[in-house]
């Protein structure tokens, strides 16, 4: 008789060797059968494979049978799988060992043939504590935004501090640039002017408090306005998303109006023209880049609602974080110039000075932001079927086509989404080319 052509491994479970004389596995598919009145064969849905099932016939014999027997005994007795070496597949992980059946002969001594049962345990998921879900990422993302607001408001507080006492520029920045963005914010996005209001006299014993309002009520004016434009219902979800990127562009040349004496177009001329004409670009610096901060706080959670949409492409989320990234980037070197630039009134020796702190942790809240705008928008493209492309088989509809591809004729929008290329929707030829998901 031929031997084997591959070596044979000892089965050991638990650490407990035994010798096997015959092995059985199978595997076995999980399907839901339905069935159809009048209708030859069934339709069968696959849910997968069943656990993996391995019987063994094993033998221990030999004066020290005894001892080998009591002691496969006491670790069957633990609870949970282990490691099983398989004669021929080798080692097998998440093994339990479910049924173990002994059997003594009178005629053979020292001798016991077990029959053992193996099935393969896969840990469950936990349900709704899944990383890398889209939900989780929205929530770490709303979070960290929460701190975010509070270190700009550190970093505007602790700028305007070493700037102005420095300079000398309290009545020009505060009343003139500061003063100034009020006017322009409220003007675009017609804001109450009751309800976010800043006093025009400038008083050294009250300054740092009032930057501080001033900041805040800034990057609330700015959220507000820009959640205002991407929650107009006539528009459509990438429509308000290019419509809040035209927004924020328009609010961040605030401060270069405010130097020009302009206003914002299309809106009625404001006093903000005769009180800040004298206005430099260095005056106006801070305040734009406190701006521009607002803005990405904004935009990245106007686009996390954003990604949730189910109906948008993989193009458009994609589109939607590469903006959002951009956004950001421009936003991160605004905040490194602004520190480069007020150098000179800090002493960057000692390194933990207020505006080297505060200029960290803004940096380092940006970057994470866009670390987790990119996976939001992995999370929101996977959870979606992988796109294909499918040749129509027939000369019909588009609900004909999606029929075909799908067996829901309902999914006709969703073709039309994903091949914006469709002029004559109710007349597609077969042969067409067109893009579809898997499933």
């Amino acid at each position: 008789m031929r031997g084997w052509t591959m070596p044979i491994q000892r089965a050991s479970y638990r650490g407990v060797r035994f010798d096997v004389f015959n092995v059985d596995d199978s595997l076995e598919r999980a399907v839901i059968e339905h069935s159809y009145p009048f209708v030859n064969g069934a339709d069968l849905e696959d849910l997968g494979l069943n656990p993996l099932k391995v019987r063994m016939s094993a033998v221990f014999y030999g004066e020290g049978y005894f001892t080998q027997f009591k002691k496969c005994l006491e670790q069957m007795k633990k609870q949970g799988p282990d490691v099983l070496v398989h004669p021929i597949r080798g080692r097998l992980p998440n093994m339990l060992c479910v049924s173990m059946q002994f059997h003594h002969d009178a005629e053979y001594a020292d001798y016991v043939t077990l029959d053992l049962v193996f099935r393969e345990a896969t840990p469950a998921k936990p349900i709704f504590l899944d990383e890398n879900g889209l939900l989780s990422k929205i929530d770490a993302l709303l979070n960290q935004l929460e701190d975010f607001i509070d270190e700009v408001q550190g970093l505007f507080a602790t700028v305007i501090e070493y700037v102005a006492f420095a300079r000398n520029v309290k009545e020009r920045l505060l009343g003139g640039a500061v003063f100034g963005v009020y006017e322009q914010l409220r003007d675009l996005f017609d804001i109450d002017q009751g309800k976010f209001s800043l006093s025009p006299h400038i008083n050294s014993a009250i300054f740092q408090s009032q930057t501080q309002a001033a900041c805040k009520d800034i990057l609330t004016m700015v959220e507000l306005g820009l959640t205002q434009i991407a929650e107009r219902v006539e528009l459509t979800p990438r429509a308000k998303f290019e419509e809040v990127l035209r927004s924020i562009k328009t609010v961040e040349g605030i401060p270069a109006m405010l130097v020009s004496g302009a206003t914002v177009q299309s809106l009625k001329p404001s006093r903000v023209a005769t009180r800040t004409n004298t206005l430099s670009a260095q005056d106006v610096k801070e305040v734009r880049c406190v701006l521009q901060l607002a803005c990405s706080a904004s935009l990245v959670k106007i686009a996390t609602d954003f990604m949730q949409d189910s109906t948008l492409l993989p193009s458009d989320i994609e589109y939607a974080a590469t903006k959002v990234r951009l956004q950001i980037l421009k936003t991160l070197n605004s905040v490194r110039t602004l520190a480069k630039e007020e150098r000179p009134s800090v002493d960057f020796s000692v390194p933990n000075t207020g505006l080297y702190t505060q200029t960290h942790l803004v940096s380092e809240g940006l970057r994470k932001q866009g670390q987790y705008i990119t996976q939001l928008a992995l999370a929101a493209i996977n959870r979606k079927p992988p796109l294909i492309v499918r040749t129509v088989e027939i000369d019909g509809t588009i609900q004909q086509v999606a029929h075909v591809f799908y067996g829901d004729y309902r999914r006709a929008q969703e073709l039309l989404r994903l091949n914006a290329h469709i002029r004559q929707p109710n007349f597609i030829q077969r042969g067409e080319v067109l893009n579809s998901y898997a499933r």
